[in-house]
């Protein structure tokens, strides 16, 4: 018997929100009492709100690192436009990792992984070190968001680890969050039972 799947990958065209949805998926989570670590990267935008960047945040402390830029060398690996920081890429693997960890504490139930995308998977750097970690899971689970161009080879990276795949689009970006959190964990049957009596 295949054993219970502990990846999921959240993905989408470039510019769906796959940020955005990761966030509330970890809002949802912890209105669960669901612990929560790993890193979301969001956008850096200017003054008329072009994206310029991407910073790295720690969900366990809300520590945030400048992870690249377009507007400046940050002296690092560099991917089209961007130009990213060594020592920042570093920290966003020690936060992932320390997430990972079983025996921190509290230990994570939920994992980000924002992102794996074409440092990684093309230039080895970066996130890349924790695609070994993945096929391995026992806990927690751990949602990896990934651009759809990439998707086939992120997958092939994996190997025979299970996963399931949550494809984000305009029309469904709203509901993803709730139907990523019930599926990874799905509500106690007495609890919907309970909520659909109420009308909830």
């Amino acid at each position: 018997m295949l054993s219970r799947p502990r990846i999921g990958l959240l993905t989408g065209p470039v510019g769906v929100g796959k940020t955005t949805i990761a966030q509330r998926v970890v809002d949802l989570a912890r209105q669960r009492g669901l612990v929560c670590g790993g890193v979301l990267a969001p956008a850096i935008t200017d003054h008329r709100g072009q994206k310029i960047g991407v910073c790295g945040i720690d969900l366990r402390t809300g520590e945030r690192r400048t992870l690249a830029r377009t507007d400046r060398d940050l002296g690092g690996p560099a991917v089209g436009l961007y130009s990213f920081d060594g020592e920042a890429l570093a920290w966003t693997v020690r936060v992932v990792e320390q997430a990972l960890d079983p025996c921190t504490t509290p230990p994570c139930d939920l994992v980000i992984v924002d992102e794996i995308g074409k440092l990684e998977l093309w230039q080895g750097v970066g996130l890349a070190p924790i695609l070994s970690h993945l096929s391995t899971l026992r806990r927690p689970w751990v949602l990896v968001l990934v651009r759809d161009f990439l998707l086939a080879e992120l997958q092939t990276r994996l190997g025979p680890a299970e996963r399931l795949v949550f494809w984000a689009s305009k029309e469904n970006r709203e509901e993803m969050p709730t139907r990523i959190v019930d599926t990874l964990w799905p509500p106690h049957p007495e609890a919907e039972r309970t909520r659909g009596a109420l009308g909830l």
